[in-house]
Formats: C-alpha cells, structure tokens, sequence
C-alpha cells in the first residue's frame, strides 16, 4: 500500500490534506466491486450522485466543519443486478455515524466508474469506516490528517 500526503496552506489555513493509497476491493453488493482510493478534507464539495451524472449542485461548510471526501472506484462484474441502493454513510474514531447528500443513480450503465462522497463532519474528525451496502471499508490508514 502507498500513500500520498498533500497539503496546501495560505494564510495559516489548511485548505485540504489528501491521503490516497489503494483498499482491497470489496463488493458492496453482490457482482459490485469497489475501492477506496483517497480521502480529503475541504471547505467545498461537490453534491454530485454516483456514478456523476448531471447533478452540478455544491455545497460550502460552516464555520468549525470540514467535508470529508471519501472517493470510491467500482466495478460492475456481469453478476451485478441493478437494484435501489443505499446512500453511504462514514463513522468516526467513537462510532458516530454521518451521511452523505450523495446518491447512487443507474449503477450498472457503465463497467467502471468513481465517485466523490461528500461528509460533513466537525473539523479534526477523524474517520474510522466508510459504509456501502453491507460492506465496510476501514479508512483510518487514508484518513491521515
């Protein structure tokens, strides 16, 4: 596994950390595979469903919170049904759960695609799980802040 530290800072501001290496892949559902490739921090996201579509809608934080940005690539093998999908959700250090505005819309229209999962969390949060379905990806070697 690698993994990448970013950090971009004006004014004494960390404006985002991105930590990126490469989790197992895991179905989330039966014939879906997917891998979490990277987690961010930032003031702004994109709102946009899965895989991205024409939702353009974007969001700002508040102040004392921070988008954390869990990107997943999947993989539609030729078992997957398409079928009405949860939103994810992430849990942090103690437990507690955050969603998503994202949504999953047509999975299955094409063979390989990524998506942005926006969370709003207080800043320094740190991440423990991302949630997909039944299945769990641990994200604290991503979430290096």
């Amino acid at each position: 596994m690698s993994k990448r530290i970013l950090c971009g800072i004006a004014a004494g501001v960390v404006l985002a950390v991105v930590a990126s290496a490469q989790t197992a892949g895991k179905p989330a559902m039966p014939g879906l595979d997917a891998t979490v490739t990277k987690v961010e921090r930032a003031a702004t996201a994109s709102l946009r469903d899965c895989p991205p579509g024409s939702n353009t809608v974007n969001a700002t934080t508040r102040p004392g919170e921070q988008f954390a940005l869990v990107t997943v690539a999947f993989k539609v093998g030729s078992s997957f049904q398409p079928a009405q999908m949860k939103r994810p959700s992430i849990t942090d250090a103690s437990d507690k759960k955050y969603n998503t505005a994202a949504t999953f819309v047509d999975v299955g229209k094409v063979p390989e695609f990524s998506c942005t999962f926006p969370f709003r969390v207080p800043e320094g949060t740190k991440l423990k799980a991302l949630q997909i379905e039944s299945a769990s990806y641990d994200l604290t070697s991503l979430d290096a802040k």
